[in-house]
């Protein structure tokens, strides 16, 4: 028995093994290099490509680029001490143990379901990767940032030694780490899981981090991606022609060369020696009253014009170029699969404001547990309507559940780009690695938490059936964790308000800039 539990655990060992050297080797080998162009949006201003005419500081005889030297040495590999290794390795390692026990807490589940392998070596193994994998996402993944963000603003041909590592910065972010876990700590628990143990409760304290997360981000992704098909809000501008596209590229052409010329006679008159003869009256007075020519408030406003008409070509160019690819016979089967997506979206959004304002009509299900009702009835009730044959309704409510986890999934991941650009924004992120290793670390921490939610809904779809601890039988997989029907109304919650907030901003955004957000 002992023998056979032990090689049944080796064999999974081995499988995690492989699958974290798989997602190292091959899958992150495009995922790193598309986070790291996703990292030049965060770091370079929204500016188009237009050919830029020579200001006069900068004319004069350009010569060609020198040769390479003769002692010239090849490119070798980033040195272990070495920033950018540090960013790349630690994001890239992180990811993939996340991926591996994502992979292996799916895989027991599925040996549970075929009944493979003892029952102790996949209760072993289950809470060894749930263990793990909530260590990943509250010590690991905030801790990893905080290092990062540590070492990331040294110069590039500075090495990263011990001293530095062991710092007062990564001090400081041990302790914010510290205070993230206290706070989490003090998240109040449901009614129902009041009388829990300290795992449990840890497990549902993270549980309800990730759905507030995962509500915000659907309701983001949600007007995200229905907000182009709602007539009402999002007036059709048209299909910008090459006329208007040209006419905004020399406007915004002469806007440059204007801002040019001014920014040189600005620096021209800075560097003109002061007059012997002045005294310091002289040069104080116009510093209370401001420049005599008003040139710093002229070059601050010619900047925001030129920020603005940018947006606005880079909208234009957009706008043109989905429209010519809508003519197209893919884009016109994606833009029949977009509005679908769309009024999904809206659907959902009804759905989630129904279970709000009137609770009581979510009924309880033989499958439910009695704290709370059942989350996605009201897409259960449209395919129980819409479906020609009798079917069981306890079916319909489980088909629709797993439904509703892969489209609330594929919400999340269209809005995942936006959310990364803007968290790296706000970290001011100025190192393409670096953006790209947070953004990785992010990643991670979301699917971990996207992971442990969909567990949680699985359990309502493969309940487990009653254990009693005096029996002596390992219990099933779906028992070690909680019931979701305790977390329903707090998704719902999230994702309304989400939604709210983001159609105000959105609206907000284009009546006043006239723009949409490209």
């Amino acid at each position: 028995m002992l023998n056979m539990l032990f090689l049944e655990f080796s064999a999974l060992v081995g499988l995690r093994i492989l699958a974290f050297l798989g997602c190292r080797k091959y899958l992150l080998r495009s995922l790193y290099s598309d986070l790291q162009t996703l990292s030049l949006d965060t770091t370079d201003p929204l500016t188009p490509d237009l050919p830029q005419s020579p200001s006069p500081s900068e004319s004069g005889i350009q010569l060609d680029s020198l040769p390479a030297p003769a002692t010239q040495t090849k490119v070798t590999k980033m040195l272990p001490n070495d920033s950018s290794y540090l960013h790349s390795t630690v994001s890239r390692s992180v990811f993939s143990l996340v991926f591996a026990e994502s992979c292996m807490m799916f895989f027991v589940l599925m040996l549970q379901g075929i009944d493979v392998f003892l029952p102790r070596t996949r209760l072993l193994s289950w809470q060894f990767s749930l263990i793990f994998l909530m260590l990943i996402i509250l010590v690991i993944v905030p801790l990893s940032i905080s290092v990062l963000l540590a070492v990331g603003s040294r110069p590039s041909g500075m090495t990263t030694t011990r001293h530095h590592l062991l710092g007062p910065r990564v001090c400081l972010g041990l302790l914010s780490v510290a205070l993230y876990l206290f706070a989490l700590s003090k998240i109040p628990l449901p009614h129902a899981l009041s009388s829990t143990g300290t795992f449990t409760a840890a497990l549902s304290r993270l549980i309800v981090l990730g759905t507030i997360i995962l509500g915000l981000l659907s309701g983001y992704g949600a007007i995200s991606n229905s907000w182009a098909f709602i007539p009402w809000v999002s007036p059709d501008r048209g299909e910008p022609t090459d006329q208007d596209v040209a006419t905004a590229e020399y406007a915004l052409q002469s806007i440059r060369n204007d801002l040019n010329e001014r920014t040189a006679a600005a620096e021209r008159r800075s560097a003109l020696p002061t007059t012997e003869g002045s005294n310091w009256f002289s040069r104080v007075v116009p510093n209370f009253r401001g420049s005599g020519d008003g040139s710093s408030s002229e070059l601050q406003g010619l900047q925001a014009l030129e920020y603005q008409m940018s947006r606005k070509l880079e909208a234009l160019r957009a706008r043109r170029d989905a429209a010519r690819y809508a003519r197209t016979l893919r884009g016109r089967i994606l833009g029949i699969g977009a509005r679908v997506f769309a009024f999904y979206c809206v659907f959902r959004i009804i759905s989630s404001t129904i279970n709000l304002i009137v609770p009581s009509r979510r009924p309880t299900f033989p499958s439910a547990q009695p704290s709370g009702p059942s989350y996605p009835d009201l897409l259960a009730d449209l395919l129980a309507l819409v479906s020609p044959y009798p079917l069981n309704f306890d079916d319909v409510v489980s088909f629709s559940r797993q439904l509703s986890l892969a489209l609330v999934g594929l919400i999340i991941l269209t809005s995942v780009r936006r959310v990364l650009l803007g968290v790296t924004r706000a970290l001011r992120v100025t190192s393409r690695n670096l953006g790209a290793s947070l953004m990785m670390l992010i990643l991670a921490q979301l699917m971990g938490i996207y992971l442990l939610s969909t567990i949680v809904q699985l359990r309502n779809s493969f309940p487990p059936p009653p254990h009693s601890p005096s029996s002596g039988e390992t219990p099933n997989l779906f028992s070690t964790i909680p019931a979701f029907e305790v977390f329903g109304a707090l998704f719902d919650w999230s994702f309304v308000l989400a939604a709210a907030a983001s159609a105000f901003v959105r609206w907000g955004h284009e009546r006043v800039n006239g723009v949409e957000d490209v």
